[in-house]
């Protein structure tokens, strides 16, 4: 997996420029524990308006599985980020799976399942699938780019995340319901 790691990072370095990178920038904090928190928050909020509560209650404890599936992986398996020398942004803990690959996966998944179920009108349905499923596609990337996590950081970040939705969705999310 390393030699595709660095092709990924010499392919990335063909394409780098200080526009991208401040974009990318905003795109993986927006990802991030504060950015995430957010937009969960404002997620939340809105369905507890629109009395949808057992949504916001998936919801939440989605990304609690999530967190703490990552968080427990990284402690064993300890693998080292990137050289602090080659990062464009600061970034602390270790690298294996990319927390914010499996949060954002997790997040955006559970979106587009419900929204999927239950939005009637199909062109916003649509919208908002595409919507979602670009998030952590481009959030992953930004992780890439920015140098905090290798390639395989991040698609181990997004099969973790697929795991963890798809045993929300089949095991926990019905009881909610």
């Amino acid at each position: 997996m390393q030699d595709i790691d660095n092709a990924f990072y010499n392919w990335i370095q063909g394409i780098q420029n200080d526009t991208i990178t401040e974009i990318l920038k905003v795109i993986t904090n927006l990802g991030g524990i504060v950015g995430l928190f957010l937009i969960t928050l404002v997620v939340v909020i809105i369905l507890i308006l629109l009395k949808k509560r057992k949504f916001a209650i998936a919801i939440t404890l989605n990304l609690m599985i999530s967190s703490m599936s990552y968080i427990l992986l990284k402690s064993i398996i300890q693998k080292p980020r990137p050289p602090i020398e080659e990062r464009l942004i600061e970034e602390t803990g270790y690298s294996l799976p990319s927390g914010h690959m499996t949060n954002n996966t997790a997040f955006y998944v559970l979106l587009i399942y419900l929204v999927s179920q239950n939005v009637k009108n199909k062109k916003l349905r649509n919208i908002l699938i595409v919507l979602f499923g670009c998030m952590p596609i481009i959030l992953g990337f930004s992780r890439i780019y920015l140098r905090v996590h290798y390639l395989s950081d991040v698609l181990a970040g997004f099969c973790l995340g697929m795991i963890c939705v798809t045993v929300f969705i089949i095991f926990i999310y019905p009881k909610i319901k």
